[in-house]
């Protein structure tokens, strides 16, 4: 059905013809299994969870949510759950003109991608703010003897783009900070694991990485945590270990050559890095892999 076909369905005070529609929670179960076609759908979805099909796509949305179903394909809507509160709001293209008057929501493009159906996850608060909005839209539209009727439509459908405007560019701005965030951490590993595996043989201790990163011990652990699921020091001493073990197999370097080579302070202190990690001593660690490669 369009937005006209609509219209001439649901209570008069629901819409303005060929302008506007708003079916409201009390009246939203009778959209089940009707189909919408040529016209934009906004969905706001305070409590429950419904499903509906895009074209050939299911989708399963649940609150609280807000939808712009911007899109060719007809919208059918498939089920209902028991507890769902939900608005549906058609307005045409000439009605949007109207009421935003040349002005743009901000970040608005995000809600016009023809190819995506744009899911805003929302706060509790934030859908209440959205609701007024459509609550005063509601006793506008009912309200026919009121002079300036359609004009606060206008106004209220006006605030309603501005309010979901406004939550786009916040959660953007958020998620924009985020990603930061997130580089800046990559950017951190990167240039750490870089010095690891320049310095791990002279340089055991996590400050010295901090400092040359110019950042504390503390956020360097913190951002290695986050993105290896392990501290800086187990990075060094895998490296460590990894190292001794290859020496120690495949060389012919006493174990005194390959503790100074890894620059532990005696060799009493390799050893017992050796075998705390690893179980054995370094001799019996060669000894072991020469009997297993005879």
């Amino acid at each position: 059905m369009t937005q006209s076909e609509l219209i001439a369905v649901f209570p008069q005070e629901m819409g303005i013809p060929d302008r506007v529609l708003l079916i409201t929670p009390a009246i939203m179960p009778q959209l089940l299994n009707v189909s919408v076609q040529e016209c934009r759908v906004f969905l706001l979805i305070s409590h429950g969870r419904l499903t509906a099909k895009v074209g050939s796509t299911m989708m399963e949305i649940g609150a609280p949510s807000l939808v712009d179903m911007l899109v060719w394909e007809p919208v059918t809507f498939v089920s209902f759950s028991s507890d769902m509160r939900a608005w549906c709001l058609l307005p045409n293209y000439l009605f949007t003109n109207e009421s935003l008057n040349g002005l743009k929501p901000a970040d608005s493009e995000s809600f016009k991608d023809r190819h995506e159906i744009p899911v805003l996850d929302l706060a509790p608060g934030e859908v209440r703010r959205l609701e007024r909005q459509l609550e005063m839209l509601e006793e506008s539209l009912a309200d026919f003897s009121n002079y300036y009727r359609a004009e606060l439509c206008q106004t209220y459908f006006r605030g309603f783009m501005l309010e979901a405007g406004n939550l786009v560019q916040h959660k953007k701005m958020a998620q924009e900070e985020a990603d930061r965030v997130e580089n800046r951490q990559d950017t951190i590993l990167r240039s750490f694991l870089k010095l690891v595996w320049r310095y791990y043989k002279s340089e055991h201790n996590v400050d010295f990485y901090a400092g040359r990163l110019c950042i504390s011990s503390k956020h360097l652990s913190r951002v290695v945590k986050e993105r290896l699921g392990k501290t800086p020091y187990a990075v060094i001493r895998d490296e460590l270990l990894q190292q001794a073990t290859e020496l120690l197999r495949t060389s012919k370097k006493t174990v005194q050559d390959i503790s100074s080579e890894l620059n532990f302070s005696e060799i009493a202190a390799f050893c017992k890095f050796f075998k705390k990690h690893t179980g054995l001593s370094p001799t019996s660690y060669r000894l072991q892999k020469r009997d297993l490669s005879n």
